[in-house]
């Protein structure tokens, strides 16, 4: 059982749906959207070594936002197992 396998269980277990999950993984999904836009701002103004900050910040958002994504397809297939059975 992977790390994303483990997080849905104990997910569904506290009464998470997919659907929570969903909606996170777009909230992340534009928080990337607007560091990564932070970034190239702050790169023009003040050069690339200021830049790696909101960079950092955009690639972290990005990895929450995937994991989200991930851990909503697993709780997906434990509610539609439920359904069937």
């Amino acid at each position: 059982m992977g790390w994303h396998d483990a997080l849905a269980a104990k997910s569904a277990e506290s009464g998470k749906t997919s659907a929570d999950f969903r909606a996170g993984a777009q909230r992340k999904a534009k928080a990337t959207f607007l560091f990564l836009l932070l970034a190239g701002v702050v790169f023009y103004l003040a050069g690339w070594p200021w830049a790696l900050l909101p960079g950092v910040l955009a690639a972290w958002s990005a990895f929450q936002s995937r994991s989200a994504l991930m851990i909503a397809s697993r709780l997906e297939a434990m509610e539609a197992q439920r359904r069937r059975g």
